[in-house]
């Protein structure tokens, strides 16, 4: 049995070229795929990061309230109307500076212990038409 010797001139089929192609166009497209996973995971983070700053605000901005404000009485019971037409009930509500959230505060009276109130701030948002919200929580103290 005797083997073709190529030479230099013989290059590659066409066949070969066509797998050739398929197997990076598989590629280039996993690679897309994964660019627009992280586009919109960091897009959540940008969100959630925001939320959680206006809710920050809004903790500061309850701290230098009076303990006895009205605003920080436990049975307010507002209830305010989202972007989406929903309705929730909270013990105040401010809109957040840029207009993409609502800031919605709950108060629980003489809670952890006597002469506190416990607030819990909300900022509710809709992202894709879904709503999303972060709630942080602090005590304010008789001062």
């Amino acid at each position: 049995m005797r083997f073709k010797r190529l030479s230099d001139t013989d290059g590659f089929t066409l066949i070969e070229v066509l797998i050739t192609m398929v197997i990076f166009a598989v590629g280039i497209l996993g690679l897309a795929m994964m660019q627009l996973s992280a586009i919109k995971g960091n897009s959540i983070a940008n969100r959630v990061t925001e939320a959680s700053t206006v809710a920050s605000d809004q903790i500061e901005r309850i701290m230098t309230w009076d303990y006895n404000d009205g605003l920080l009485d436990e049975n307010n019971d507002n209830t305010y109307t989202l972007s989406n037409g929903n309705e929730v009930t909270f013990d105040g509500h401010e809109a957040g500076p840029s207009g993409n959230y609502d800031v919605f505060w709950n108060v629980r009276e003489n809670t952890p212990r006597t002469g506190s109130k416990t607030v819990d701030v909300t900022v509710i948002w809709f992202d894709r038409g879904q709503r999303k919200e972060l709630t942080m929580s602090t005590i304010k103290i008789v001062d």
